[in-house]
């Protein structure tokens, strides 16, 4: 299952982020857990990656992550976005309220559009499928699919 999310990822990540709904409509509760441990993997080893010096403006960043998508289904909430990346950096005071408040495609989503601009301001440091490859081999370990990637 971890190398079938992979790939849906993998596609929403180079292709139309619009098509999120559609590509998502058929997970279950399982799916859902394996497509956010996919997507949580990459998204928290692409800021480690990007935004952990202390020049990341966290807010400029998201800003410019969400411009592109603002006014379309994949919107995001720019203060949720903010407190995902700070929690990734080590700053959990504000996480909290954020996961009570979303739910697990609501958090996938914002983490795609935040790692569509880190792709894209990585100048090929990080590509999409060295990124998925290493999230899924993560994701399968923790969810006990290791060696199925």
């Amino acid at each position: 299952m971890t190398a079938q999310i992979g790939q849906t990822v993998r596609e929403l990540l180079v292709g139309d982020l619009n098509a999120y709904f559609e590509q998502t409509k058929s997970l279950d509760e399982h799916g859902w857990n394996a497509f956010g441990e996919v997507v949580g993997a990459a998204f928290y080893n692409a800021v480690e990656r990007s935004l952990s010096g202390p020049q990341a403006d966290v807010p400029a960043f998201v800003a410019a992550a969400a411009v592109p998508y603002a006014q379309t289904p994949v919107a995001i909430d720019e203060n949720a976005a903010q407190a995902l990346v700070r929690s990734v950096l080590g700053d959990d005071a504000s996480v909290a309220e954020v996961l009570e408040q979303l739910d697990e495609p609501d958090l996938a989503r914002i983490e795609l559009v935040l790692l569509r601009r880190l792709i894209d301001d990585s100048n090929g440091d990080i590509t999409v499928d060295a990124l998925i490859t290493s999230a899924q081999d993560e994701a399968a370990e923790f969810s006990g699919e290791a060696g199925a990637s």
